[in-house]
């Protein structure tokens, strides 16, 4: 079945709970987001990481669902996952490994045909005349260049990307919005977790902002704006309104 017959949102979570021991990481959380930029922020330890472990199925739920173009996420995991690209914030790499090579591994892994998206992807970033160097002598906007190619290898539905600006340039950061709102205009659904708030008011259609595991504020980042009252504030205050 194509995922987008179905009708189902590109992600929809329901009452999701995760505890670790005493802790809850995750408390209650519903959100859907689909065909979309959705910025997913919060304070360290709000539960941000907690939420996108569980959407990828490593942080399996207490509580609750978590439904990928309705593939229920655990049930329906393989399923789920095939539509999904990611880029985690600690970004592990093999460092004895070229750029192209790992980007050649990771396409085996997606059973993504041909090389010529992720090959172009490559020079868009202008990672092209640095392909065949080892990553272990790449720098970190580097690493995060290649990440977030192989975040998108394979036209995932579903792009989730934790702290993708870290290390990068202006230039580069510029490049990358270029690519989300040219993938997001085509249907790609992304959820975003930054904490470069000019770049999530620029970039999201809605923003949610978790405290203690909690959703404490969603919609548009003009309507955030209005209910904290600050029209004119950089959006970190606005943030750090709902946040602290």
């Amino acid at each position: 079945m194509n995922p987008e017959s179905s009708g189902a949102p590109a992600l929809a979570v329901e009452n999701a709970v995760k505890r670790y021991h005493e802790t809850v990481a995750v408390n209650g959380v519903t959100l859907t987001a689909d065909h979309e930029v959705f910025g997913l922020l919060g304070a360290n330890g709000a539960g941000k990481s907690t939420l996108i472990k569980a959407i990828l199925g490593l942080a399996p739920l207490d509580e609750g669902s978590i439904r990928v173009h309705g593939r229920r996420v655990g049930r329906q995991a393989v399923e789920a996952r095939r539509l999904i690209g990611y880029l985690p914030e600690d970004l592990q790499m093999y460092e004895r490994l070229t750029g192209w090579e790992f980007l050649s591994f990771v396409a085996g892994i997606k059973d993504v045909d041909g090389n010529k998206a992720w090959e172009d992807d490559l020079g868009y970033f202008g990672l092209g005349p640095e392909r065949h160097k080892l990553i272990g002598e790449y720098s970190l906007g580097m690493r995060k260049k290649v990440g977030i190619v192989a975040a998108l290898m394979g036209s995932p539905k579903l792009v989730l990307l934790d702290e993708p600006l870290n290390g990068l340039d202006a230039e580069s950061m510029r490049l990358l919005r270029l690519r989300i709102e040219e993938l997001a205009a085509k249907g790609t659904t992304f959820v975003i977790s930054s904490h470069i708030m000019g770049f999530v008011e620029r970039i999201c259609a809605r923003v949610a902002i978790l405290r203690q595991g909690k959703i404490v504020a969603e919609g548009p980042p003009s309507a955030l704006r209005q209910q904290a009252r600050m029209p004119a504030e950089p959006f970190d205050e606005v943030f750090l309104h709902f946040a602290l």
